[in-house]
């Protein structure tokens, strides 16, 4: 607001002089402070007249000024008079400037037992990696898997599971057809041995996919017959009751597989759901995987 103080001192210095012309600086001074608007026009106000005396156009100047800064200050709060045109009178507006928003810190809901939504981080099998959280819902159990229901009771309609292969330590394979030799070479390898497992039916894959920066191949299945083991179909594991639990996968259930090569070995990450549940549950399974960074 200096402008203002420089303006308010002019005025009351001239306030003392009798001289007309100096009256007339005042007010074309004060005038000039004002941006050109529709609603002030170049040129001599209406209300200037000539006849005015040097106290009329002191006092109409000083008016000015007070209306100047009541003025600014609603348009452009902080904004100091006689600088540039407030942005909201500005011909085109400024570009926005991205905020830095601080990291999520992750964790879970101590109300709800469920993750809060953002940044997560887990340790499975050795194997270090952290995800994304994109909705409300998703329920950890230790770092074996996450699961999400939405309808009904507590039995979850999605679950997420990882393991190392062929050496998991909370989750074991357990279908016979992982058993095959040839499918622990190479992400590639195992891919076709799951796009092929006894009692589903392939829907895509396996195409080549990256997870986290790393290789990695993708397969999507249908189960068909109930001839895998429970509670994952390829991977057992001891299942627990309570909040969204997981214990079951049965015919027409949907399973998103992803094999990752990593720098520990080939890592198994399945995604299986519910055919009773929303189709945006698969959708956000995928979000999960493609939001992984590996450490």
């Amino acid at each position: 607001m200096n402008a203002e103080r420089d303006t308010t001192r002019m005025v009351r210095s001239w306030l003392h002089t009798d001289e007309h012309e100096s009256a007339d600086r005042v007010l074309d001074a004060v005038l000039a402070l004002l941006p050109a608007t529709p609603q002030r026009r170049t040129g001599r106000p209406v209300w200037r007249t000539p006849g005015m005396n040097t106290l009329a156009k002191l006092a109409a100047a000083a008016a000015v000024v007070v209306l100047a800064v009541m003025a600014f200050d609603v348009m452009v709060p902080g904004g100091d008079v006689g600088g540039s045109a407030p942005a909201s009178m500005s011909s085109s507006p400024p570009a926005a400037t991205p905020q830095p928003t601080a990291p999520s810190t992750g964790g879970v809901n101590p109300l709800s037992a469920d993750y809060t939504i953002g940044r997560q981080a887990l340790d499975v099998d050795g194997v270090r990696f952290s995800f994304d959280v994109p909705t409300a819902g998703w329920e950890p159990y230790g770092s074996l898997h996450i699961s999400k229901s939405t309808v009904g009771g507590q039995g979850a309609e999605a679950v997420l599971f990882w393991a190392r292969f062929p050496d998991g330590v909370e989750a074991d394979p357990c279908n016979g057809d992982l058993d095959d030799p040839r499918s622990h070479s190479s992400a590639a390898d195992l891919a076709a041995v799951v796009a092929t497992a006894a009692g589903t039916e392939r829907v895509a894959g396996p195409s080549e996919a990256t997870v986290g920066g790393r290789a990695a191949q993708h397969v999507v299945l249908t189960v068909r017959e109930d001839l895998g083991c429970d509670p994952g179909y390829f991977y057992n594991w001891k299942a627990k009751e309570g909040g969204a639990f997981w214990q079951v996968t049965r015919v027409g259930y949907t399973m998103l597989i992803w094999i990752v090569e990593t720098d520990r070995g080939l890592f198994f990450i399945g995604g299986i759901t519910h055919p009773d549940g929303m189709p945006y549950l698969g959708q956000e399974i995928e979000q999960i995987v493609v939001s992984m960074r590996f450490e």
